[in-house]
Parts: C-alpha cells; sequence; structure tokens
C-alpha cells in the first residue's frame, strides 16, 4: 500500500495496482508520471487526477461525452500499442478548467484529453487537431 498527504483530501492509502501511469506526463507536468483517479460521490460525474508524485498536484477531469455527445477524436496511431490496450478499452477524459469563484465558466480540454486503459494501469494526454477542437470548450453552455 502506498499512503501520501495530499492537498485537497488529507491522507489517502491506495495499492499500487491502483497507480496509473501517464507516459510522458501531462503537458506542464512532464516529470509527474503517476497517478490516482479519483471519483468521490459528492464530486459526480467530475473526477480528480492525483499525482503520486506531488500531493499539492490534482486535475478535474470529466467524460467530454456528458457534455459535448459528438466528441470522437481520432486516436493516434501507436497509441494501442503504447498503452497496451484494444480501442474499446480506452476511456477519454478532458481536464477541466473551474475560475475562481465562477464554477459557470468552467471549461474542458478537448484539444488535449487524457486518454486512459483502465486494465494496463497506462494513459497518454493527447494532443489533437486545433482545428477540431479547444482547449477552452464551454461546459454549461
Amino acid at each position: 500500500m502506498i499512503k501520501i498527504t495530499t492537498d485537497r483530501f488529507g491522507e489517502m492509502e491506495f495499492s499500487e495496482e491502483s497507480v496509473l501511469r501517464v507516459l510522458g506526463g501531462v503537458i506542464g507536468f512532464p516529470e509527474l508520471l503517476g497517478y490516482v483517479l479519483i471519483q468521490r460521490p459528492n464530486d459526480v460525474p467530475f473526477y480528480w487526477l492525483q499525482s503520486v508524485d506531488d500531493p499539492s498536484m490534482a486535475l478535474v477531469l470529466l467524460d467530454p461525452l456528458i457534455f459535448k455527445p459528438d466528441y470522437h477524436p481520432p486516436l493516434p496511431e501507436g497509441l494501442l500499442v503504447e498503452l497496451d490496450a484494444q480501442e474499446s478499452e480506452i476511456s477519454l477524459f478532458a481536464i477541466v478548467t473551474i475560475p475562481q469563484g465562477r464554477p459557470q465558466d468552467m471549461t474542458a480540454n478537448l484539444l488535449g484529453p487524457l486518454a486512459v486503459c483502465p486494465r494496463s494501469h497506462l494513459a497518454r494526454q493527447l494532443v489533437l487537431d486545433d482545428r477540431l477542437y479547444t482547449h477552452r470548450h464551454p461546459i454549461l453552455g
């Protein structure tokens, strides 16, 4: 078991098998590779991507199909091999930005989704075509 004390959740304990390895890290945090994906009952439909390498680092994630049902970007060639996954095993998550005091203005990064394969415990942040998607897609309107 791994124990960390996080800024948001206090002390957490989880198994080594639950750690998700983000290949190449998340944009802006390339040195942070280990994360746990957390969904707390009060936060549904949002998830937290909590770094195990830096307890102060956590990102809010959301399934983009919830607010953009036609979001089906093509997966880059080689991704399935890299994540040791079948296409049906890949879940895409958008990183959410919530402006301080203005949750109604939250946006999702559809340009750089996180592709996750829960079975292999591997993930990679993608960089998609900026003619199709934006990094500030409004969630609520």
